[in-house]
C-alpha cells in the first residue's frame, strides 16, 4: 500500500489543497453542467442541479458535524459551521461572511460572489434560476440535515439593484419552531446507501500541535482553513474530496435515472476531461511550483481529488525511472459501488482519455498507455502535443473560475 500523500503535507500546504479542492467541485458544476445543456438542452439544467445539490449535501453536511466535532446541535451556529467546511461555499471564490445572533437565527452574507460574477453576464433570466430557483430548496435542503425546522430566507438577493451593489446577497437562517418539520428526499437516502457515503476516515496520530483540532468552540464569522491544526486538516481535506465524488455521483445518478446510463457515461467523460485537466493544472501550480517532469507529475497526481481520499480510491503510483511512472488502481471500495457511474468507472470500462486529460493538465508532454487491467504506463514525450484541447477543456478554462488566484493566510499558522 503506498503511503498517504497528504500525511506528508504541512499546514499551509494542506490548507492551499483544501481551497484547491473547493474550487474542483465548482469546476465539476462547470464542466457537468455544460455538458448536461450540450447534450439534453437548457431545460434539463435547473431541475436537475437541483437533484444534485439536494441529493447529497445533507450526507456530507452531517460527515463533516462528525469528522469536526460538532455534531448533534441543532442550532444556527451548527448550521453556518457546516456551511464553512463544504465545498458549495468555496473559499475566496466566495467571500461568505456568517453571524449567529441567537441559538435560533442568524445571517450570513457575500460580499462576494464567484458564480454571479460568471452568471450575470447571461442575463437576468440565468441569475434568477440560480439564486433564486436552485438556492431555494438546496439551501434549506442542507440546513435540514441540521434541523428540519430550519430555514434560510433571503433579505437581498440577485439580480443586483443597483448593479454594483454589495454585498452580492444576504440571507436569514432561523429555526421556525412551529413549522412542520422537512423531510429528506428519496434520492438522498439513495446516496447515503453508498460505499462513498458510509466511508471511514480515522484522524492521523502522532502531528504536532498547533491551530484548531475541531470546532466544537465558538462560530468564527470565517474559518480560514490554516486556523485548523495539521491533523484536522487531513481529515477536512478528506472530507472535501468525500464531498467532490458525491457531487458527481449524484449528478450522475440523476442524469441516468432521467436520460439513461449511456447519456450519464457521457457527461461523467466530459466532465472529467475538463475539471481534471484544469486541477490539474492549478495543483502543479500551487504544491508543485518548483518541479519539472516527472517530478511535477508524479507529486501532482498523488494529491489529485480525482484518486482521493486514498481510503476510497487505491491508486499506486511508481516511479519506473526518470523518465516513466506506472499507475494502478487496486481493489478498493470505489470498485464495489452498486452505482456504477462515477469517475473510476469511466478507467474501469477501458475509457483513458479523462485520464490522460487529467495527466496533460499537470504535465501537457505526458503520454499514457494502457498495460494491463487499470495499470498504465506515463511517459513523457519531448514536446507537448501539437492540438486543440477538448472541447470540455475549453469549458473550464472559460470560466472565472480557473482564472482565481487564491490567498495563503500564512500569519494564522502561528495561532
Amino acid at each position: 500500500m503506498q503511503a498517504d500523500a497528504l500525511l506528508e503535507l504541512d499546514r499551509l500546504a494542506l490548507a492551499r489543497l483544501g481551497r484547491e479542492y473547493m474550487v474542483a467541485a465548482q469546476l465539476n458544476s462547470r464542466t457537468g453542467y455544460a455538458a448536461l445543456r450540450i447534450n439534453h438542452g437548457d431545460a434539463a439544467y435547473k431541475d436537475t442541479a437541483i437533484d444534485n445539490w439536494m441529493a447529497v449535501s445533507p450526507v456530507y453536511t452531517r460527515r463533516m458535524q462528525r469528522a469536526m466535532g460538532f455534531a448533534g446541535g441543532s442550532d444556527v451556529a451548527t448550521i453556518f459551521k457546516g456551511l464553512q467546511l463544504e465545498c458549495g461555499f468555496a473559499h475566496q471564490y466566495m467571500d461568505v461572511h456568517f453571524e449567529a445572533d441567537a441559538a435560533d437565527s442568524g445571517r450570513f452574507w457575500l460580499q462576494s460572489c464567484g458564480p454571479l460574477l460568471e452568471t450575470e453576464p447571461r442575463g437576468e433570466d440565468a441569475v434568477r434560476v440560480m439564486c433564486h430557483d436552485i438556492e431555494d430548496p438546496t439551501f434549506d435542503a442542507t440546513a435540514v440535515a441540521t434541523n428540519p425546522r430550519a430555514r434560510m430566507r433571503p433579505v437581498h438577493r440577485p439580480p443586483r439593484a443597483p448593479a454594483d451593489r454589495q454585498p452580492h446577497c444576504e440571507w436569514r437562517v432561523f429555526i421556525d419552531h412551529d413549522a412542520p418539520p422537512l423531510v429528506e428526499r428519496d434520492i438522498t437516502r439513495r446516496m447515503e446507501d453508498t460505499e462513498l457515503a458510509r466511508l471511514s476516515i480515522r484522524r492521523p496520530e502522532g502531528l504536532e500541535a498547533g491551530g484548531m483540532e475541531d470546532y466544537s468552540g465558538p462560530l468564527l464569522q470565517q474559518l480560514p482553513l490554516e486556523r485548523l491544526s495539521r491533523a484536522a486538516l487531513v481529515v477536512v481535506v478528506k472530507e472535501l474530496a468525500i464531498q467532490h465524488h458525491l457531487l458527481v455521483n449524484s449528478l450522475l445518478m440523476v442524469i441516468a435515472d432521467r436520460y439513461g446510463e449511456e447519456a450519464a457515461r457521457a457527461v461523467a467523460a466530459f466532465q472529467m476531461t475538463g475539471s481534471a485537466w484544469v486541477v490539474g493544472e492549478r495543483l502543479r501550480r500551487s504544491h508543485a511550483a518548483n518541479l519539472q517532469g516527472m517530478d511535477a507529475l508524479w507529486t501532482t497526481l498523488r494529491l489529485h481529488p480525482a484518486f482521493q481520499p486514498a481510503e476510497y480510491f487505491a491508486l499506486q503510483v511508481q516511479r519506473l525511472d526518470d523518465a516513466r511512472l506506472r499507475l494502478s488502481l487496486d481493489d478498493c471500495p470505489a470498485a464495489h459501488e452498486a452505482l456504477d457511474l462515477g469517475w473510476y468507472w469511466l478507467s474501469a470500462r477501458g475509457e483513458d482519455e479523462p485520464l490522460r486529460a487529467l495527466l496533460r493538465g499537470i504535465e501537457p508532454r505526458a503520454v499514457l498507455r494502457r498495460t494491463g487491467e487499470l495499470i498504465w504506463e506515463v511517459e513523457l514525450a519531448a514536446q507537448a502535443a501539437q492540438e486543440e484541447e477538448p472541447l470540455a477543456v475549453q469549458v473550464a478554462k472559460g470560466t472565472v473560475l480557473y482564472q482565481a488566484r487564491l490567498k495563503d493566510r500564512v500569519q494564522l499558522l502561528q495561532a
